[in-house]
């Protein structure tokens, strides 16, 4: 992201994520699941084990699991596998699968609101939190910062899905405005529509330039009934993150095509308490650890999108 771009912004989403809550069903013709998912693994005693005193140390919500909150409605990183919806899959969901596996933990995935979970992993005493960390497509920015530490494993822009031939002509936020936009609540998408429209808290950055001609927002809890009203053709576009937008067109064939990058990829972080130092150094040496022997690398590319890598690929 370039530095105009990266801007404070309060505890809203970036888009790389899309779910099949509340609308798995009317997703299921729509979506079929790509990549793999990794194995549950539990606890054991072998050599590669951490000790109990080090566990005893991360201090976990729930004993023998790493408990991980995400906002399961965001494809490819984190959604409900159409075929059994009760099963979360998307590569955010293998990482943190793998997260769990290394440190000899059963891994515990929470669907969340996308809007609590930073309030909610910082917020609680040590030792009587709901979740051990979150897993959700999260920019880092300075204001989260000041709630929770965030470790950097993935990079993501902003994009725009219109339908085929982009009717509406919509390639920036200056293009939609008087136009029909879906985006999901919570994220900072949303953030930007609002301020667009001179209605927002102006922490996104972005300009009042559709204050005299203001953007129809339909805005939904989840990412798939966004996406719906671009494919079903209620919206003259959706606005999400540059991963979920080509997820969809791949899934679309034919119905709709990116409208464009309106912000380049930035960096997305695991959040994790600032009061918990054993399990924060646990997970990140476990990301470097999947990052050395080729994990990190082959989880990406099971899911299509290993060029967004973070650091970036050389």
């Amino acid at each position: 992201m370039t530095p105009a771009s990266l801007r404070s912004r309060p505890n809203i989403r970036r888009a790389v994520t899309v779910g099949v809550v509340g609308a798995a069903m009317g997703l299921s013709l729509l979506l079929s699941a790509c990549g793999t998912t990794s194995t549950t693994t539990t606890t054991g005693n072998n050599a590669n084990c951490p000790s109990s005193a080090t566990v005893a140390s991360w201090h976990l919500a729930n004993p023998g699991k790493l408990t991980i909150a995400s906002d399961t409605t965001y494809a490819p990183a984190e959604f409900a596998d159409p075929n059994n919806v009760g099963s979360f899959i998307g590569y955010d969901m293998d990482l943190a699968r793998e997260f769990a596996k290394r440190l000899c933990l059963e891994p515990n995935i929470i669907k969340a609101d996308f809007g609590t979970i930073i309030t909610d992993v910082a917020g609680p005493p040590l030792g009587q939190q709901r979740y051990d960390m979150s897993i959700s497509s999260f920019t880092i920015n300075s204001t989260r910062q000041q709630k929770v530490d965030m470790i950097p494993y993935f990079t993501a822009g902003e994009s725009i899905m219109v339908a085929t031939g982009n009717p509406q002509h919509i390639t920036s936020i200056d293009s939609m405005c008087g136009k029909t936009i879906a985006v999901q609540d919570n994220t900072v998408e949303k953030s930007e529509i609002d301020d667009a429209n001179g209605t927002g808290d102006k922490s996104s950055g972005q300009a009042p330039v559709c204050k005299d001609n203001k953007i129809k927002e339909l805005h939904f809890t989840s990412e798939n009934d966004v996406i719906l009203q671009v494919v079903n053709g209620n919206a003259d576009a959706s606005y999400q993150d540059q991963p979920v937008t080509d997820y969809y067109i791949s899934k679309n064939p034919g119905k709709t095509e990116s409208g464009g990058i309106t912000v380049s990829p930035a960096p997305q972080g695991i959040v994790m308490r600032k009061d918990n130092a054993p399990l924060e150094t646990a997970i990140t040496n476990a990301l470097q650890a999947m990052r050395s022997d080729g994990t990190y690398l082959k989880i990406l590319t099971n899911w299509g999108v290993q060029k967004l890598a973070y650091p970036p690929l050389p």
